[in-house]
């Protein structure tokens, strides 16, 4: 089971290992995105696995507490275990925290694998750098079993000296990051409000990921593409692509210098006056 609008692989690599995708979507509320506990008790029953994304991608929420013990509890009394993904989890932007899945409860930390990597954060994916963290030791066992086989434990050195650099000496680097970040955001949702206010930039309290509500425009999906495609010249993430309920939401990416938004909004200003 997932939770869509959601990180779009979640649904590829469910179906295309020939496994039945359940989905809880996500409900909307007063602009942002909370997860029906409701419906999620219902729909959980029968699954094996549910993939939490943590903090949330396309939405940059970070779950709270309650709503990370709820998905705690009725995983482990259904027998579902959780695949959380953290890989956001160092972009998370003051005030807020995250909260690994993990530490909830002796529940979520028996019921559960974390998924994390330096590479959205230190902006290293070509290092090809990740790492699960396992409580249990039975899921342990049959996790490095599964990854042995395949020989898909195999790192390099490049890769260990970076995560190792990255993670000890890079707090300063990565508070400042995340200022830039949070000052681009900011940048980005005055600029819409004024200049396109049809577009509303939802903001994200985890990463340089902002979802663009564009439904006020009245654009057909592939109206939208061609829109901010030939229109504004702009590539960003179909919204539709992380499922039906991405319908009318692009994914803007923040993370460049501000120069590159500058241009980027003026673009998007001018397409907007010929709607």
């Amino acid at each position: 089971m997932i939770q869509p609008p959601v990180y779009h692989p979640f649904a590829w690599v469910t179906t295309r290992n020939e496994r039945t995708l359940v989905t809880n979507p996500l409900k909307w509320e007063n602009g942002m995105y909370r997860m029906d506990l409701d419906a999620f008790r219902e729909q959980i029953k029968g699954c094996k696995l549910f993939i939490l994304c943590n903090p949330h991608n396309p939405g940059g929420v970070v779950w709270r507490e309650e709503e990370l013990s709820a998905i705690a509890d009725i995983c482990y009394d259904e027998k579902v275990l959780v695949f959380s993904d953290e890989i956001h989890a160092d972009l998370t932007l003051p005030p807020h925290k995250h909260r690994p899945f993990a530490t909830i409860s002796e529940k979520a930390r028996m019921n559960s694998v974390t998924f994390m990597s330096p590479s959205k954060a230190f902006n290293m994916p070509g290092l090809s750098a990740s790492h699960a963290i396992i409580f249990n030791e039975e899921l342990q066992r049959q996790f490095r079993t599964y990854i042995d086989a395949g020989e898909l434990d195999m790192g390099h050195v490049f890769a260990f000296l970076s995560v190792e650099a990255a993670y000890s000496h890079g707090t300063e680097w990565l508070d400042q990051c995340l200022a830039y970040i949070q000052g681009n955001i900011d940048y980005v949702d005055e600029f819409l409000k004024f200049h396109t206010p049809k577009i509303k930039a939802i903001r994200p309290e985890a990463s340089y990921l902002v979802w663009l509500d564009c439904r006020e425009l009245g654009l057909t999906q592939e109206a939208l593409n061609d829109f901010f495609v030939d229109k504004a010249h702009l590539a960003l993430n179909d919204g539709a692509m992380f499922g039906k309920e991405g319908t009318g939401f692009m994914r803007l990416n923040v993370a460049s210098p501000r120069c590159i938004l500058e241009k980027a909004m003026g673009q998007l200003a001018e397409a907007y006056q010929l709607v």
